[in-house]
């Protein structure tokens, strides 16, 4: 388990606890923000892993992966822009997300399993921005294809 520094221990107080998975723990900042928390290794992995992407993805890719707004150098936490617009699970998006997942493949990333699986009603990892693309919130499980 990660420890919790003072500064994190600052910036969740008071905040409304959105949501966890088995590596890190999300917290709503408000003002359009969300911080996710490593609590293990594999958080900090994952924390790692979408700054890395964010950061060296092209404006293609980037533009379908949440702004990360700020970060830990060490990767135990991560500042997101907050998406609330659900992806709606209809035809037109799943062919939206077909599409994006194949934009993917073609620039060496390999989504996860939740984004993949675009035929399955079940998409916790998906919203939409303003404009009705297709934002990806959780993309510390994609892989780069070697």
């Amino acid at each position: 388990m990660i420890k919790l520094d003072r500064y994190m221990k600052k910036k969740i107080k008071g905040k409304k606890f959105i949501g966890a998975g088995r590596t890190r723990i999300v917290y709503d900042l408000g003002k359009r923000r969300v911080f996710k928390v490593a609590k293990s290794k594999k958080g900090i992995r994952s924390n790692q892993t979408e700054v890395i992407m964010y950061k060296s993805s092209e404006r293609p890719i980037k533009k379908h992966l949440a702004r990360i707004i700020d970060y830990d150098t060490s990767y135990r936490w991560v500042t997101m822009k907050k998406y609330n617009k659900k992806f709606p699970n209809i035809p037109k998006y799943r062919k939206k997300l077909k599409k994006l997942v194949k934009k993917f493949h073609k620039n060496g990333i390999l989504p996860s399993r939740s984004v993949r699986d675009y035929h399955t009603p079940y998409t916790p990892n998906l919203r939409l921005k303003r404009n009705n693309r297709v934002v990806v919130i959780d993309y510390g499980n994609f892989k780069y294809k070697r």
